[in-house]
């Protein structure tokens, strides 16, 4: 199904960067990733060769059962002076 998102440049990159790496398009890739978030997939769980090897600069990894929010990273960037 076609429809129009308003995406952050930064996610848009990474999906791209994770289409051609895994030799899928874009949607394919944004699909997958959305429906993994809303089931509570976890990256240890996606089958090998789903698994990216590196996005933007960085590798993703799983938060293990903690949840990141923006706050928390404002904080230790504030203890740590960042």
């Amino acid at each position: 199904m076609r429809t129009t998102i308003d995406i952050e440049d930064d996610v848009l990159a990474a999906a791209k960067e994770l289409a051609r790496l895994q030799h899928l398009s874009a949607g394919q890739v944004v699909s997958r990733l959305l429906r993994e978030a809303l089931v509570g997939l976890k990256a240890s769980e996606q089958p090998l060769g789903l698994q990216a090897s590196g996005v933007g600069g960085f590798r993703p990894f799983s938060a293990g059962d903690k949840l990141i929010t923006n706050d928390l990273v404002n904080r230790l960037r504030d203890q740590e002076g960042v």
